[in-house]
């Protein structure tokens, strides 16, 4: 078995896997997985496919795809029932992974539900535009998924993710966006009691009220844990409220 993407292992204990989300990296989690680690687990972060150091070729990067890479690394390191922390498009991953592994998922700024007609329009017009270059849609995208207040304060980290993310190659930046332009909706998976979420009430991404219209299709609503003044990005703009939040799930 081939491993195609770069990873780390830390500590030892109940196994914790961290899933960036797009235009991110494992680095994200740089302060917060050792507070996971001084207590008791063994923490993993992993470079998507298209992301950090993991590379990818191909016109559409598929959320099944990336799960198997990253089930790979578990199955050589024998992890077994890992607790799995998803943002975003680490979350759809995740969903993903259950299919493949006894687990437990934390969707953290991420949802279950396939993209309606107008999001599939938006992922195509992304996939044109970075095509021609990716700077322009990132130096908009990123400060975009921070709420509003919070986006003053958090500059030095949006220039960061911006600096880290224009090293993507152009098109494996078009082939995550393909890829979850295409991915499934998991509502039969969220009824399975293994999946719980952390959503920011600020999130322009998902709004409180498209979540709630969402969650009310299930007949076995999951845990939720709402982060007050949040967005998108509750690593950089609630840090401590996102840590305790995880400690509450795990």
């Amino acid at each position: 078995m081939i491993i195609l993407l770069n990873y780390d292992i830390y500590g030892q204990g109940q196994p914790l896997l961290f899933l960036h989300g797009f235009l991110e990296d494992s680095s994200i989690w740089s302060e917060v997985w050792p507070e996971f680690k001084k207590k008791g687990f063994k923490v993993i972060t992993v470079d998507l496919p298209c992301h950090g150091e993991s590379r990818f070729t191909g016109d559409k990067c598929e959320m099944t795809y990336m799960a198997e890479q990253v089930y790979n690394i578990l199955q050589i390191f024998k992890v077994e029932k890992p607790i799995i922390v998803g943002h975003s498009l680490g979350g759809y991953v995740g969903l993903e992974l259950l299919k493949l592994i006894d687990s437990k998922l934390i969707l953290l700024h991420s949802n279950f539900w396939e993209d309606p007609p107008e999001k599939k329009r938006d992922r195509d017009r992304v996939i044109n535009i970075v095509r021609s270059g990716t700077e322009l849609f990132i130096r908009e995208a990123i400060p975009g998924l921070f709420a509003e207040g919070n986006r003053t304060k958090c500059q030095p980290d949006i220039d960061r993710l911006i600096r880290d993310a224009l090293r993507i190659p152009a098109e494996e930046v078009a082939a995550a966006t393909a890829g979850m332009r295409d991915r499934k909706a998991h509502y039969k998976t969220m009824e399975s009691g293994n999946v719980s979420l952390i959503h920011g009430e600020n999130d322009p991404i998902i709004p409180t009220d498209v979540l709630e219209k969402e969650l009310k299709k299930l007949k076995h609503a999951p845990a939720v844990v709402t982060l007050s003044n949040c967005g998108h990005m509750s690593i950089w703009e609630n840090r401590d409220g996102l840590i305790k939040a995880i400690e509450q799930l795990v």
